[in-house]
């Protein structure tokens, strides 16, 4: 897959700028939710997997021919995603929307080593340069007004393992968009996720059921906005740009997301988030405008 053509349209690049927009108002919805985490993560993955099975029927998507490898890898990234879900939309109940989507989003250091290993995948140095810049820009906007502590930090601790998690997901996820096409690999991440999120809530005795029509509606947009418009694309790009580079490419979430929030949440951003922020931005251009050359030419950012 290292020497792939991209030769369909849309671009790689324009899809992942596309995929960020969407993801990045997670945390909005999720904020706006009364909701507890599990119920949030649990319909929102439910509803995205009924959304991707109904177009995968009216599009005439086969869901039966993966391999059996394939197939456990699928498996696999959809616990990874539910991990993910549980993990990072728990945290925040403890933290700031900022903290929270900046260090969910700390993984691209995560998949460059899980890419070097598991996929066999060397990283560039355009790329090695694009993921240090982009991480330093995290690090000041997550750490530039000091550690949380208590609640804070708890949530702090919950997004960073929630950045593990995505890190997982998006190794498998590439492994297996080598071989299957984005919706029938989407139908089944996100219907193994929900089901996760189910079996974790019946484990932990809390109950997920029981919201009113606005709780719906906001589970609803969660599926159709940062999911289908969002990972899903994501999972689209896995086939085309390898998974360091997708994951540093949403590295643009906490950023989009803090904008969001200060907008909508009135969550005033400190002046290191802004700063922080500035050195995210011009790192995803970088990288965005180097999968952008490599596409014009026929080739792969390395």
């Amino acid at each position: 897959m290292s020497g792939e053509r991209w030769r369909r349209s849309p671009t790689p690049g324009l899809v992942l700028l596309l995929a960020v927009a969407g993801i990045s108002s997670a945390s909005i919805l999720v904020r706006l939710s009364e909701a507890p985490p599990l119920s949030i993560a649990f319909f929102r993955l439910a509803y995205a997997a009924v959304l991707h099975v109904v177009i995968c029927l009216a599009t005439r998507q086969r869901l039966g021919d993966l391999r059996a490898d394939t197939l456990v890898y699928s498996i696999v990234a959809g616990l990874c995603l539910a991990a993910h879900f549980g993990l990072w939309i728990t945290s925040l109940a403890y933290t700031t929307v900022a903290a929270s989507t900046v260090l969910v989003t700390f993984h691209p250091m995560f998949t460059a080593v899980g890419a070097h290993f598991f996929l066999k995948e060397p990283i560039g140095p355009g790329t090695l340069l694009a993921m240090t810049v982009g991480v330093g820009g995290t690090v000041v906007i997550a750490f530039g007004g000091g550690i949380g502590a208590g609640r804070a930090l708890l949530g702090d601790g919950l997004a960073l393992a929630g950045a593990v998690a995505m890190s997982a997901y998006l190794l498998f996820g590439r492994r297996v968009r080598r071989t299957v096409g984005t919706l029938p690999y989407a139908t089944i991440v996100y219907t193994v996720a929900a089901a996760g999120i189910a079996l974790a809530s019946v484990i932990g005795e809390v109950p997920i059921a029981g919201h009113g029509p606005r709780e719906h509606l906001l589970f609803f947009g969660l599926a159709v906005i940062p999911t289908l418009c969002g990972h899903t694309l994501l999972n689209w790009a896995l086939a085309h740009v390898r998974a360091t580079g997708v994951s540093i490419a949403v590295l643009g979430e906490p950023v989009a997301a803090t904008i969001l929030a200060w907008l909508i949440l009135r969550e005033i951003p400190h002046g290191h988030q802004i700063i922080g922020g500035g050195i995210v931005l011009f790192a995803l251009t970088m990288h965005l405008s180097r999968i952008r050359r490599a596409t014009e030419k026929g080739g792969a950012v390395q």
